[in-house]
């Protein structure tokens, strides 16, 4: 008897289905045809919490304590678990299972979830694993007939066990050490804190930015408009003053450009175009693709590769036809009579675990009206990127012409398409697609229209000259979309997509979704429509806290590390020796508690009420008044929270802040005993009455 592990209830009934292991149903598990088949919940064996080594590691925590360094580490079964858990042990130790098969999810995290389990369970017995990309019949039944030795996924296993590991003993001891340090609860991880940084630098720099004013001139010459380089505000008239009736054609440069097309989606790049198009999460385009592969729509979505491999070219192909018949946006790839390039998705190199994400067979005969529509959307977007991604390159002309008027140099940009090739197909398909949101920050320097024959020292009539007034502007605050690009990149913006250079980068793409997450449930960042805002908590953890726990960079060579424990490149033993020296001297550079005044979390715990008007720093609700974080020191704004008997509640107190005034009160009191009406006025910085005439 072979008993089957999955990772969850859905995957496991599939696969049940597939072996013909349904004919009898137990109490956490089902059997039949020489198999077992049973199930996680996803990890159901976690790391024991730094009070179960030792009591004193409990709250209240103290610096003393640290670092918390276990010599061996402690594995937990917590409650809720435990009732599957023991279903599996028991499973496990029947005599007449010889063996298991690992069914989790083919990757890192899907491989600690058995090997966990497998070992808490004190289990010996063979195993092999079943890896494959796609939940349809057909790939569940060749998984089976090509199962793999266990042993080929240890090096796997050691990288997933090192990451677990060191986030637990740079996570414990950080969030220990800084909560400890500044009197407030603040959760500092190995990957989320990185990532946070990235927010606060950018949002920082939009706060510190001051817009500049310049202006250029613009050449109206009839068919079409030139335009010159940036003119400083004091220049600017003089240098229209010196435009004649003329310019001069001093070169015309002809170029032609190819665009290739869009490569196939691994995650990330489809969670970016999910979030850009339709305004999704990064975690709700994980969770559609999630339910898309255990509904056989489409292929393992926790992949970080846009290619396939060789083996799979009939295959794609084969794919390409089901999606141009099974969609209503195929009828617009087929009218171009396209003869897809199947070989453009090929790259061996390029696949390492998982191949790009792809439709299955399963949308040929699959009711689309079942599918919820963020699902929809996600599962549309796949399809679309094969067709784009096998059709022709696009070719546009794009000619660049420089004249002379007034003694400066201005420039005109025209552009013809050659052959439409992708662009074309996917501006068609866009245009009929539900639901799109307007993305605000879609800019292009791509010339549009174009230019009349122009010759080299021909002259040009100028109609008119316009002084075009212009304002430098702030980086844009991240979108997810934005942020995930950062993240690949480790906020390093020195390679680019073509590269073969490993790219390291924050988390992968099975783990970005969830620190994002993870930062707006910790109120460190905030959702504003698309943008990602860091909020004041999230700004003053990325200030207190040492370089060296924030750069992106090192985290990044540390994920590279464990790609390369994976790929059996790297030593796990000697990452976790160096994660701890890291904590060590991470706890010993910061072991001290701040002063009362020192601390910028004193107020954490205190209601914000608004933005002081003399500072611009927060103003807190106290127990008997309004004050500025700063009116102890150097600012000094506060106002009472009762006025001439008349108590200001916060709301009030905030329209204050925000708009200079109350709305009309009733029930002041005057000197002697009787009551008025008036308003709270804000007026050079402190909160006076104004009586109602």
């Amino acid at each position: 008897m072979k008993l089957v592990i999955a990772e969850k209830p859905s995957v496991g009934n599939t696969i049940a289905k597939v072996i013909g292991a349904n004919r009898t149903r137990g109490d956490g598990y089902t059997e039949g045809n020489g198999y077992i088949v049973s199930w996680c919940f996803g990890h159901l064996v976690t790391l024991a919490a730094p009070e179960d080594y030792d009591k004193r590691y409990g709250k209240p925590w103290k610096l003393s304590n640290l670092p918390i360094l276990p010599e061996k580490f402690l594995w937990t079964v917590p409650e809720s678990t435990a009732p599957q858990f023991e279903i599996l042990k028991g499973l496990m130790q029947r005599p007449d299972v010889d063996e298991l098969i690992c069914a989790t999810d083919a990757g890192r995290e899907g491989e600690c979830v058995f090997r966990y389990v497998y070992y808490q369970a004190g289990c010996t017995k063979p195993f092999s694993r079943l890896w494959i990309s796609s939940m349809t019949d057909e790939a569940v039944r060749e998984g089976f007939q090509h199962l793999r030795p266990g042993s080929d996924y240890d090096a796997l296993y050691r990288s997933g066990l090192a990451r677990n590991k060191a986030d637990w003993i740079v996570g414990m001891n950080a969030t220990q050490l800084f909560t400890v340090k500044y009197r407030s609860l603040l959760s500092v991880g190995r990957v989320q804190t990185p990532t946070l940084a990235m927010l606060v630098e950018r949002e920082k720099k939009i706060q510190q930015f001051a817009a500049a004013r310049y202006y250029t001139l613009e050449l109206n010459c009839g068919k079409f408009r030139a335009e010159s380089d940036k003119i400083a505000p004091l220049d600017v008239e003089a240098a229209a003053e010196k435009c004649g009736n003329t310019a001069v054609v001093k070169s015309v440069a002809k170029e032609q450009k190819n665009a290739n097309p869009p490569r196939l989606y691994d995650l990330t790049s489809l969670q970016r175009d999910a979030n850009k198009l339709y305004g999704y999460t990064a975690q709700q385009t994980l969770d559609c693709a999630q339910k898309l592969y255990e509904n056989k729509l489409m292929t393992y979505p926790r992949t970080d590769s846009c290619y396939i491999t060789d083996d799979m070219e009939s295959t794609a192909a084969e794919m390409v036809r089901l999606t141009a018949r099974a969609f209503k946006f195929g009828a617009d790839y087929e009218a171009q009579n396209i003869t897809p390039d199947i070989k453009r998705l090929i790259n061996n190199d390029k696949v390492s675990d998982h191949h790009a994400l792809l439709p299955t067979r399963e949308i040929a005969r699959y009711d689309f009206s079942r599918l919820p529509e963020d699902c929809w959307n996600v599962l549309s977007l796949v399809a679309i990127r094969l067709l784009l991604a096998v059709s022709p390159v696009n070719v546009s002309d794009t000619v660049t012409a420089v004249l002379e008027c007034g003694g400066r140099e201005f420039t005109a940009r025209g552009k013809t398409t050659v052959q439409g090739g992708w662009k074309q197909l996917e501006a068609t398909i866009k245009a009929n697609l539900k639901g799109l949101v307007k993305d605000d920050d879609e800019e292009s320097d791509e010339p549009s229209g174009v230019l009349p024959p122009l010759r080299e020292g021909a002259e040009v009539p100028v109609k008119s000259v316009k002084q075009l007034e212009h304002k430098t502007t702030p980086p844009k605050r991240y979108t997810e979309d934005m942020l995930l690009s950062a993240m690949e990149r480790a906020g390093s913006d020195s390679y680019s997509d073509d590269d073969d250079v490993e790219k390291k980068g924050l988390g992968t793409p099975a783990t970005r979704a969830a620190i994002i997450e993870t930062l707006v449930k910790r109120q460190y960042v905030e959702r504003r429509g698309k943008q990602l805002i860091p909020t004041d908590k999230g700004i003053r953890v990325i200030d207190v806290v040492p370089e060296k726990v924030k750069s992106p960079a090192m985290t990044a060579e540390w994920e590279s590390t464990l790609q390369k424990i994976a790929r059996g490149e790297a030593d796990d033993q000697q990452f976790l020796r160096e994660m701890t020296e890291f904590t060590k001297q991470l706890i010993n550079d910061n072991a001290c508690e701040t002063t009362r005044e020192n601390n910028p979390f004193r107020f954490s715990r205190l209601p914000v009420v608004g933005k002081c008007p003399n500072c611009g720093k927060n103003v807190y609700e106290f127990q008997k008044s309004y004050s500025c974080e700063d009116s102890r020191g150097a600012c000094g704004f506060f106002f009472m929270k009762e006025k001439f008997g008349k108590e200001i509640t916060p709301t009030q107190a905030k329209r204050i802040l925000e708009k200079g005034s109350s709305i009309v009160l009733k029930g002041f009191t005057a000197q002697d005993g009787s009551t008025y009406s008036g308003k709270l006025v804000l007026v050079d910085g402190k909160v006076r009455v104004e009586r109602e005439k």
